[in-house]
């Protein structure tokens, strides 16, 4: 056995150890993202309220179109709102179709300025699971990606003590 192929093994054996040993770590990833994802949707959800808005206007539509079709779905219109003692204004999503002073429902935080809903708790799952998978797969692809470097510079190596070998058997072709 060649001390390439030697290396080799070892490298494939290292590989194989870094992929599976790398699982608990994503799962531990995976799980305090959980926890933190879930912390901040209660977080979120606790901070956030929904009041009603009244558009005050009729709604402008930014048209997608491809060729001789448009598509419109959601449109933008002026809204105000009341927060306490006072009237709040913004731009809001609406469908397209709403009509003028419809009373549509906005999201706000403490201070009653429009806000993103808050993140749902499957939300924070999937995303914890996500980042869990990414950093197996992630860590997969780089051990892979050098293992890969490393089987290249091997086979150069072997390819050129193959050639040595050749010569030396056949002896040196300026002798003839």
């Amino acid at each position: 056995m060649r001390r390439t192929d030697r290396i080799e093994a070892r490298l494939t054996a290292l590989l194989a150890f870094v992929v599976v040993a790398m699982i608990p770590l994503a799962i531990w990833v995976g799980a305090a993202t959980w926890d933190t994802q879930l912390a901040l949707s209660a977080q979120q959800t606790a901070e956030r309220t929904v009041v009603t808005a009244t558009t005050e206007g009729t709604p402008t539509t930014v048209a997608a179109t491809y060729g001789d079709y448009g598509v419109s779905d959601s449109a933008t219109v002026e809204a105000s709102w009341t927060w306490g003692r006072e009237t709040r204004n913004g731009t809001i999503q609406v469908d397209s179709t709403t009509a003028p002073g419809s009373q549509v429902p906005v999201w706000v935080d403490a201070d009653g300025n429009q806000s993103l809903p808050p993140m749902s708790a499957t939300s924070a799952k999937v995303s914890a699971v996500l980042v869990g998978v990414s950093a197996w797969v992630g860590t997969a692809l780089v051990a892979g990606g050098l293992f890969a470097v490393a089987r290249w510079r091997l086979d150069l190596a072997r390819a050129r003590q193959w050639s040595r070998d050749i010569e030396i058997f056949l002896g040196s072709t300026s002798s003839h």
